[in-house]
């Protein structure tokens, strides 16, 4: 049977281990008939993906700012005891990068359970990033691109998790 061009492409997740059965359109060829569920998708899957800039960079390379405006957060961010930065910048990275994973991940797989919890990391991450933005613009550490990041990873992240 032909499927017609106005029949959107789904796949059907029924893995057991789910504790519900999503139908997710399958990227289509026209982006102009992408679905919410779709677009939140790639919204994860790019705000994810985006922490591991600066994230891995925490792990490799602490000095190095890379974004706008980072050369002063960094200033403003980094330990005064010198034996302990790299750890410290190491381990921050290395928790943002594993908490990226398992958004992908979750994404990927269609893990509801994962996503719900997830979004809870996510809301929280937020709050915290908006309620120190004050103390943080004091110090010359502007946040407002995290922030902006989270925001929309928030939304997209919620939407898969609840939809």
């Amino acid at each position: 049977a032909e499927r017609s061009s106005d029949t959107p492409r789904t796949a059907t997740d029924t893995r057991a281990d789910t504790h519900r059965t999503r139908t997710t359109p399958l990227p289509p060829a026209d982006f102009g008939r992408m679905d919410i569920a779709t677009i939140a998708s790639y919204v994860l899957y790019f705000t994810a993906g985006f922490v591991f800039l600066p994230a891995g960079r925490d792990i490799v390379s602490h000095k190095t700012a890379i974004l706008p405006g980072e050369s002063d957060m960094r200033k403003a961010m980094t330990m005064t005891k010198v034996g302990t930065r790299t750890f410290m910048w190491g381990v921050w990275g290395l928790n943002h990068c594993m908490m990226s994973f398992l958004k992908i991940w979750a994404n990927y797989n269609k893990d509801v359970p994962l996503l719900k919890i997830l979004t809870v990391q996510t809301a929280l991450c937020l709050a915290y990033l908006v309620g120190q933005r004050s103390a943080c613009l004091k110090a010359k550490a502007d946040l407002t691109g995290f922030a902006a990041i989270f925001t929309l990873e928030i939304c997209a992240i919620s939407y898969l998790a609840y939809a």
